[in-house]
């Protein structure tokens, strides 16, 4: 039996964290205090978009502020505190932060734990979850989602990904798109992704691994390590329809031919084979950052930046003057925007642009249309 889970259409709420943060930098009022509460409450991805927000922002200091609005299970007196030297009550407000804001954090990490798993009383001690479930996100979606392991898994934009795991082995089978994968440690049960007839195999890690758009396979890790192969039993062909797609079926490994790519490094597969190549900390932020919903650009071409962001929009861009798909893009625009690509590619890159239909943007040269 197949289960497909359409991913909700609202976008990581990263841009309502940053609303949240600046709020706690300038202070709550009660009302907004009661807002804040039920706005953590409502979606597990608000705690983890805040705690986000804030460390992006060297804000975390903000975030100590939320302890004040919740009881504290313990009051030291005015006379206790005063019983220390003078000397000593500046390392006792310095701890007493630090204690604070780690009391905020485990409490939004409360949160987030909450909404996501099962007590351990309510579930078998090997979590199984045999029944294929489809999860998918639709052209300029992105969303995460939580296996019955307790694996995270976040699909890029137009994914799918098909999921099921027994008491030996944790498998996906990535058909479209982009995912990337926080592995639940458990190492009596790999965690295996099928993409074709090669197969990533991991026990507890994280990586992002992609089926580009000239059908090559993309592998980046960030923890741990992963090896890489081909699988020893091929997965069969899903039907046009995946609600009736066959469940992968369950490997035995890969082949001895298989390579290993560790934490930092990058693998790209074509038909014959791939190179592990080292990924520099700054460009795996970028190449990864699809995940705050964002799309970081340090120099690609115009064309090349603008096909990157047709991945995340049904709007086509047309350039016409052949020299603008040269000009070279720096910076970091908010997936999907169309309007806010458009205004700075006027403002910083001197580009103009007329929409011709809601799906169609014509590119000129702003210096040719005085």
């Amino acid at each position: 039996m197949s289960n497909v889970y359409q991913m909700p259409e609202r976008r990581y709420p990263i841009d309502e964290a940053g609303d949240w943060l600046a709020k706690l930098d300038r202070g709550l009022n009660e009302q907004e205090e009661a807002a804040l509460r039920e706005w953590l409450a409502a979606d597990p991805r608000n705690p983890m978009a805040l705690m986000e927000s804030a460390s992006v922002w060297d804000k975390m200091d903000s975030l100590s502020r939320l302890a004040e609005l919740f009881p504290q299970p313990v009051a030291r007196s005015a006379d206790a505190t005063a019983a220390f030297p003078a000397s000593s009550r500046g390392m006792l407000m310095r701890v007493a932060y630090a204690i604070a804001a780690t009391v905020v954090i485990a409490m939004l990490a409360g949160y987030w734990a909450v909404a996501y798993y099962t007590p351990e009383s309510s579930i078998p001690a090997v979590a199984e979850d045999t029944n294929e479930r489809i999860f998918q996100t639709a052209v300029g979606e992105y969303s995460t989602v939580m296996l019955a392991d307790g694996s995270q898994v976040t699909l890029n934009t137009n994914s799918l990904v098909r999921a099921r795991s027994t008491a030996r082995r944790r498998m996906l089978s990535l058909e479209r798109g982009e995912v990337y994968v926080q592995v639940a440690h458990d190492p009596s049960r790999p965690f295996s992704v099928w993409v074709g007839d090669r197969l990533v195999e991991a026990v507890g890690t994280a990586f992002s691994v992609a089926i580009t758009e000239d059908q090559r396979i993309e592998l980046i890790v960030t923890e741990g390590k992963v090896v890489v192969g081909l699988a020893d039993k091929k997965p069969a062909k899903a039907p046009e329809k995946f609600e009736r797609a066959p469940a992968p079926p369950e490997p035995a490994g890969v082949a001895n031919s298989a390579v290993t790519v560790s934490a930092g490094e990058r693998l790209v597969l074509d038909e014959d084979s791939g190179k592990v190549e080292a990924v520099e900390p700054e460009e795996l932020e970028v190449r990864l950052s699809w995940r705050g919903g964002n799309l970081v650009f340090r120099g690609e071409s115009l064309a090349e930046a603008l096909a990157e962001i047709e991945r995340y929009t049904r709007v086509e861009f047309v350039i016409q003057d052949e020299a603008l798909k040269k000009v070279r893009i720096v910076g970091m625009f908010k997936a999907g925007d169309v309007d806010g690509l458009l205004a700075t590619l006027r403002q910083n890159f001197d580009i103009a642009y007329q929409r011709v239909s809601e799906e169609k943007v014509i590119l000129t040269n702003s210096s040719a249309h005085p």
